[in-house]
């Protein structure tokens, strides 16, 4: 489960950035380019809620251009977390059915 959350968010971080080098280049041509700090961030925020995956960038917007660079902390810190979940039982207390009952009863369905 672990290799293949890794593997889904590579997949999507390389869509971002494919995604996002075209408004680089947007920014850049010579006519007519996109320009505006409001511009840019609207293009950049319909491409960021697309993927869902904004907190894995750092991105820095200005009036003529823009880039981007992966945040290789963020990435690394949620790496750490593939593979587990946590389970929440409001009703059964630990007296009828144990906290390694409950995980076992979980992944029977």
């Amino acid at each position: 489960m672990a290799a293949e959350r890794k593997n889904n968010r590579e997949e999507l971080l390389q869509a971002t950035e494919k995604e996002l080098d075209k408004i680089v280049a947007a920014t850049s041509k010579k006519y007519p380019p996109l320009k505006g700090e409001d511009n840019i961030g609207v293009r950049v925020g319909k491409l960021i809620n697309k993927f869902y995956v904004e907190k894995h960038f750092i991105i820095e917007i200005e009036e003529n251009s823009f880039s981007y660079q992966r945040n290789q902390s963020k990435i690394d810190a949620e790496a750490v977390l593939d593979g587990l979940y946590i389970l929440i039982s409001k009703f059964l207390d630990e007296e009828t059915l144990s906290t390694t009952d409950t995980v076992k009863a979980d992944t029977n369905l």
